[in-house]
């Protein structure tokens, strides 16, 4: 049997230096963009999301469910601790996911690490059709390490056209 699972990334936050990207909530323009998805997403199986506010809140819109949502850590975004909120993010952000080494990603959470964990959470779920809100950088270490998705120079394509929200359908035997 072959499960089916949408990555749903999440929709454009309300960013702000003063507060943990964990904590943005959706700009208004992402509230609208995430409500545009309704009807694309399963009416039925389960909702999963990362805990930052705005994975929650896209999947929220983006299907009208808000009770049954499965909160879980392991769909977080890569752990980048004390990378600075500066012009230079994405920068950063790119070489990670294809692989070219910066001094700052030793702090970061390795693509093997985010993949592994992502895929344990993927493995906690039972269900033939599932949703999950999370964010690029791990979605796309997923798809790499599953290989859908191939590393290097084609992994830094498939983040940067990504979407704010996007959604991915992923068919897993």
């Amino acid at each position: 049997m072959t499960r089916r699972i949408l990555l749903l990334r999440h929709a454009m936050p309300d960013a702000s230096p003063n507060s943990y990207p964990d904590a943005w909530p959706l700009s208004d323009d992402g509230a609208a963009a995430a409500s545009q998805l309704c009807g694309r997403l399963p009416a039925n199986g389960v909702l999963a999301s990362s805990p930052e506010l705005k994975a929650r809140q896209t999947l929220e819109h983006a299907t009208g469910r808000h009770a049954d949502v499965v909160v879980d850590s392991r769909f977080a975004e890569v752990r980048r601790p004390d990378e600075p909120f500066d012009v230079g993010f994405r920068d950063r952000r790119f070489a990670w996911i294809v692989g070219q080494p910066h001094p700052i990603h030793e702090l970061w959470e390795t693509p093997e690490a985010a993949a592994s964990r992502f895929q344990a959470g993927i493995d906690a779920i039972d269900g033939e059709s599932v949703v999950v809100a999370s964010h690029g950088m791990v979605l796309t270490a997923w798809l790499i390490a599953i290989g859908v998705v191939g590393p290097g120079i084609e992994a830094g394509r498939f983040w940067s056209t990504l979407s704010l929200p996007d959604l991915v359908e992923v068919p897993v035997p």
